[in-house]
C-alpha cells in the first residue's frame, strides 16, 4: 500500500550544506534506537512529498500519533482528508470522500520496517546496513543515515533518516523506491511522551462505508 509507505516514514529544505561526519554510523544508529526505545508515545505534524516519473509530484500534510505497542494514527488534512489508523491488531485506511475503508488484519502481516521501527518494534542494526550520507538541506545539528535493508525487498531500495545529532530523534525520512520514486516525510513540532489516549487509535467506519479487504492467500 502506497499510503503505508506512508507511514513511515516519511520535504526537502532548499540549499545543500557540506557536513563532515565526526562519529560512526553505528554510534548514530545506537542513539536513534535509544530515543525510540525510550519513546512511549509521540505526536507531530507531518509533511509528505512523493515524486515519481510515472505521475505528477504530490504533497500532503496532517498530524500523526504513535503509541506503543503498535498503535498509530495518521490524519491527512491536505490536499484531502484521509485517515490511516491501527490499534496494533487491525489497520484501517479510510477515505471519507469515496466512502471506502480498507481493513487489514496485522496478524502475520507486519508493517514495513520504516513504520514498525517508529512504533518501537524494530532494531535498526539488525534490519539495515547503515552508513552516514549527505542530503540537501541538512542542518548544522543534523546527521543523515542511509539504511539499506539486509533482506532485499521489492518495496524500496533503501531509506534515509535525517536525525537530530544530539538526541537521535528522526526529523525526516526518505524512501527510495525500486521504481526511482522518492517519498519524503518531515516531522514537525514533535511531542514525546506527553500521553495519548488509546481511543485515538480506535476506528468504526460510518454507516454506508464500503469495506475493502486484501484478497485471501
Amino acid at each position: 500500500m502506497r499510503t503505508i509507505l506512508l507511514v513511515a516514514a516519511l520535504c526537502s529544505v532548499a540549499g545543500a550544506q557540506e557536513k563532515k561526519p565526526t562519529e560512526s554510523a553505528a554510534t548514530v544508529v545506537a542513539r536513534v534506537q535509544k530515543y525510540y526505545d525510550n519513546t512511549k508515545d509521540l505526536r507531530a505534524r507531518f509533511e509528505q512529498q512523493i515524486e515519481s516519473a510515472a505521475r505528477a509530484p504530490s504533497k500532503a500534510s496532517g498530524e500523526v500519533w504513535l503509541k506503543k505497542p503498535g498503535k498509530m494514527r495518521w490524519d491527512y488534512a491536505k490536499p484531502e482528508k484521509k485517515l490511516m489508523v491501527s490499534d496494533g491488531a487491525t489497520l484501517w485506511v479510510y477515505d471519507p470522500d469515496d466512502e471506502h475503508a480498507y481493513k487489514q488484519d496485522l496478524k502475520g502481516n507486519a508493517l514495513p520496517a520504516q513504520v514498525s521501527f517508529l512504533l518501537g518494534e524494530g532494531k535498526l542494526d539488525k534490519e539495515f546496513d547503515a552508513t552516514l550520507t549527505k542530503v540537501d538541506g541538512l542542518g548544522a545539528d543534523e546527521l543523515a543515515l542511509k539504511l539499506v535493508p539486509k533482506l532485499g525487498t521489492t518495496a524500496y531500495r533503501y531509506l534515509v533518516f535525517v536525525v537530530d545529532g544530539k538526541t537521535g530523534q528522526v526529523r525526516r525520512t526518505i524512501i527510495y523506491g525500486q521504481d526511482g520514486s522518492t517519498n519524503r516525510l518531515s516531522f514537525l513540532e514533535v511531542q514525546q511522551n506527553k500521553g495519548v489516549d488509546d481511543g485515538k487509535f480506535k476506528f468504526s467506519p460510518p454507516s454506508g462505508t464500503h469495506i475493502l479487504k486484501p484478497p485471501s492467500p
